[in-house]
């Protein structure tokens, strides 16, 4: 009789601990601007930056799912709290006043790129484009001294692809914009051309592209933290190598 009862509060314990579950994690809302081939609701994945996001939130222990807006409503909607995370921005001392960012996750380099018969076109300082037409895009974030500089003529588009046409055309000498996006369009849209074109070696910028949470977000350290570790993880186990290679243009 004594050992049954015992045992009464012991078989308690474990039936109440097989009817308790941990509280479900509400699911993080990550918002970003379409953009192919780092983010967009056509590609596999959604895109390589989706992919590599979605996969540090998740390793993390985060749900995760996926909102896509303008680049304005974006920003404004994760600062004000509708979305909780950014997912792809590039930073800035004055967004840092309004938000935590993650360590980059991924690298761009912003490249020209010229037809291969140009021979005698390169770059090293903004010195070498003297007196050479550069396709450029509206409101593009360049960095000051490109912008500013008025030994090369800038012929600005509002897309890419406008400027790969009109290089290929001989219309323009240059044009430029991040090396994955160039590849994916050029793949995507002129693969005839691609034989023809080819990369400057030294880009004009390299930035890395993070995620942001805004600092009025109750726990913006702890999912920024968290997210780093995961990064720093799957770069260690090559799971993050094996996300770039996926996505090889």
């Amino acid at each position: 009789m004594e050992d049954v009862a015992m045992k009464q509060p012991l078989l308690l314990v474990v039936f109440w601990g097989l009817l308790w579950t941990a509280p479900e994690v509400s699911a993080l809302t990550v918002v970003a601007k379409e953009e192919e081939p780092f983010i967009s609701r056509k590609l596999p994945g959604q895109g390589l930056s989706a992919t590599i996001v979605k996969s540090a939130l998740e390793r993390a222990g985060y749900p995760v799912t996926f909102a896509f807006e303008t680049w304005p409503r974006a920003y404004e909607g994760a600062e004000i709290g509708v979305y909780d995370i950014v997912g792809s921005i590039w930073y800035t001392d004055e967004r840092a006043r309004e938000f935590e960012f993650s360590d980059p996750y991924l690298m761009h380099e912003i490249k020209f790129i010229k037809r291969k018969s140009d021979q005698d076109i390169k770059f090293d300082s903004l010195d070498d484009l003297d007196g050479l037409v550069v396709g450029t895009l509206q409101d593009y974030a360049y960095d000051d001294e490109f912008l500013k500089s008025r030994k090369f003529i800038k012929v600005p588009q509002n897309y890419l692809l406008q400027n790969l046409l009109k290089l290929s055309l001989g219309e323009i000498d240059l044009t430029l914009d991040e090396e994955r996006k160039i590849r994916y369009q050029l793949n995507q849209f002129m693969k005839s051309s691609v034989k023809d074109l080819e990369f400057l070696p030294k880009p004009l910028i390299r930035r890395g592209t993070h995620i942001a949470v805004s600092r009025s977000h109750p726990e913006h350290e702890k999912i920024i933290d968290a997210f780093n570790r995961a990064i720093q993880a799957m770069k260690a186990d090559g799971s993050y190598e094996k996300i770039l290679r996926e996505f090889r243009y």
